[in-house]
């Protein structure tokens, strides 16, 4: 359950249950809505808000411990120290926004080696700073200071009991030694004389507490270091403790794995050979760690604005970071390099952001690889945050990263539908017009379809066809269509027709009219079977010489049919005197011819009519009579519509 706190952060909502509770203050997690996104690695603007009250004590009678937190947060800035947002007073109770951030006493058990050794080198390299640059002790140093960011980065804090090194007296120490780390107290620290080696002693117990449930060798170095630690870091005399930077010299923080680390934290600093070099051998170099470590600690830096701007590792790293795979094979070639779980928990809110950043080079880096990651975002996520950022992407002037973008926008399509990634109303233009495509699937239908190149002579067909014996059959393109098609087909049969009309010489030329469909007659024989034109006027070309079709004997074996139908043609055609006689409503119907020939449906219906009569006649005679008019049937020489009064057919 969460509630709208009144603030300075405009949309800050806090949770009601507290993560932590120390003696000093409360820390809360909140989100900000509708703003900078950059907070949290989850990048929904989660924030940490730590609220405080006032506290006892001579250390507070000016400022609590919680508005010297924040006072020193916002004087003392650095990467290794948790970042400060902003800080309001309301009521009595003072409110602290930092980044998100966790206890690291909640995460430690979840920290593998190697994340505590980079832990322990940020955590030392903010004490530094603070030691070098800004002249100040911590005096708290232990886990209660330390807190753990979304992406696995340790931060100091605990910054309530900061002071110069001039005000660093043993009657301060005294003061603040209730609320310290009793185990990180000096024991022999009010008798000496000085006091500016507080942190190397709380340091070298720091080490030890997060390291009491590791082996020495799973780090490269740690049992070295931890000896160190005991013998120099808490020597009985402060004068021989070393100085802090003396300490980040040691090899436990200068091995592979932390030099990596380094080497992208200060990539600014480093020349083009240099960062060459690096970026054409870090991912053979990081194959022999865990990949969780790696994701965790180094996924941020590989993924940083300066890391993707670098041509070397545009080319060696980038296309291996943002491809996830199921397996890793360090003998499989072009694959990516962390697992898909690992990518979904780690690089995934990475890429969320970066999705957000204005930089065109970036972008076109995204884009260039979005289809090898699309597939790991959730529905929600694409709609919701990566679609609004490529559809800004669309309306830039810039037209190459408009046309990436389209592209980026069809691989959407299919996962959440042209209506989501388009928008508006959507009408169906275009039809399938492939036969059968309701119940034929596409590969199955070009199989189907179109199995080989098959000649046009070894397609099957409906009906038997018969080469003539020693002859060479000629090819008529015309005669095999029975039906044109449905565009331009009509232009084939018309010129059909009009040759067929050059050629006639007189109306007895003229085909069946009931018959103006057939190109070739099948006609067979004993000695002879083909396919033979239907007109005698056509010329049969064979073997480059053309001969009439009169003079062929194939010819002649049909002439008696083609007769015959040319003489039923002359005789409709005589019949007719007027073209209007065509016409149905015109036409005369002969009563005889639809009495014998045309089925009459009516004829059940067609009422008996009978007048009465009184005729004395014997009971038997009138029930033959009844039963003779029942079962009717006219004689042969009588006319059948005689007696029903009046005829049906007039």
């Amino acid at each position: 359950m969460m509630g709208n706190e009144n603030s300075q952060l405009s949309g800050l909502e806090v949770e009601e249950k507290a993560v932590e509770i120390t003696d000093f203050w409360s820390q809360y997690q909140a989100t900000i809505k509708d703003s900078c996104r950059y907070f949290s690695l989850k990048g929904d603007g989660s924030v940490s808000v730590f609220k405080g009250q006032a506290a006892l004590g001579p250390l507070w009678a000016v400022s609590t411990p919680l508005e010297k937190f924040s006072n020193n947060l916002l004087k003392y800035r650095h990467p290794c120290i948790v970042r400060y947002i902003s800080a309001w007073q309301q009521r009595s109770t003072l409110h602290l926004a930092t980044e998100y951030v966790q206890p690291l006493s909640q995460v430690l058990t979840a920290q593998t080696p190697l994340q505590k050794c980079i832990g322990l080198n940020n955590i030392l390299r903010a004490l530094v700073f603070l030691h070098e640059q800004g002249g100040m002790s911590h005096n708290n140093v232990s886990v209660s200071a330390i807190y753990v960011t979304g992406d696995g980065q340790w931060k100091l804090g605990g910054l309530q009991y900061l002071c110069p090194f001039t005000e660093l007296t043993s009657a301060y120490l005294k003061h603040a030694r209730i609320h310290r780390y009793d185990k990180a107290v000096d024991p022999n620290e009010d008798s000496c004389e000085l006091n500016s080696k507080i942190d190397q002693y709380g340091f070298a117990v720091l080490v030890e507490d997060v390291y009491k449930n590791n082996k020495d060798d799973e780090v490269p170095h740690l049992r070295e270091f931890k000896r160190y630690c005991q013998e120099l870091l808490q020597h009985r005399d402060p004068a021989h403790r070393p100085n802090l930077p003396i300490v980040l010299q040691h090899n436990f923080f200068n091995h592979e794995f932390i030099t990596i680390y380094k080497f992208l934290n200060f990539l600014p600093l480093k020349t083009e050979e240099e960062k060459c070099q690096f970026f054409s051998n870090i991912l053979e170099n990081l194959k022999c760690y865990d990949e969780e470590t790696v994701a965790k600690q180094l996924g941020g830096l590989l993924l940083s604005r300066l890391t993707m701007l670098d041509q070397t590792a545009r080319k060696n790293v980038i296309p291996y970071i943002l491809k996830p795979k199921n397996d890793r094979s360090q003998n499989e070639k072009n694959t990516g390099f962390f697992r898909l779980e690992i990518f979904k928990e780690h690089v995934k809110p990475r890429l969320m952001q970066l999705f957000g950043v204005r930089d065109s080079q970036i972008r076109f880096l995204l884009l260039s690889h979005f289809s090898k990651f699309v597939h790991v975002f959730s529905h929600d996520e694409l709609s919701q945050h990566i679609l609004p950022e490529l559809l800004l992407g669309i309306k830039d002037t810039d037209d190459n990263l408009v046309s990436a973008t389209l592209i980026c926008l069809s691989e959407l399509v299919p996962i959440l539908g042209a209506s989501t990634v388009i928008g508006g109303q959507r009408s169906k233009f275009f039809t399938d017009g492939r036969p059968n495509s309701k119940t034929t699937s596409d590969k199955l239908y070009e199989k189907e379809t179109f199995p080989a190149k098959i000649p046009l002579r070894d397609l099957p067909c409906s009906e038997d066809t018969f080469n003539l014996d020693g002859i060479e059959q000629p090819v008529y393109m015309e005669t095999f269509i029975e039906r044109p098609s449905p565009v331009g087909g009509e232009s084939i049969d018309d010129e059909i027709l009009e040759s067929a009309a050059n050629k006639a010489n007189s109306e007895e030329d003229w085909s069946d009219w009931d018959n103006t469909n057939h190109k070739l007659v099948l006609v067979e024989s004993e000695d002879v079977n083909g396919l033979i034109p239907n007109t005698e006027h056509e010329q049969i070309h064979l073997n480059g010489s053309s001969m009439n079709a009169s003079n062929n004997p194939l010819t002649k074996i049909s002439s008696a049919r083609s007769s015959l139908l040319q003489k039923a043609a002359l005789e409709a055609k005589k019949n007719i005197v007027d073209i209007s006689e065509l016409d149905i409503k015109n036409q005369k119907i002969d009563s005889r011819k639809k009495s014998n020939e045309d089925f009459d449906f009516f004829a059940d219906m067609k009422p008996v009519i009978e007048k009465p009569t009184v005729v004395d006649v014997a009971q038997n005679d009138l029930i033959q009579n009844f039963t003779s008019k029942l079962n009717f049937v006219p004689e042969s020489h009588e006319d059948e519509n005689e007696g029903w009064g009046e005829s049906w057919n007039d």
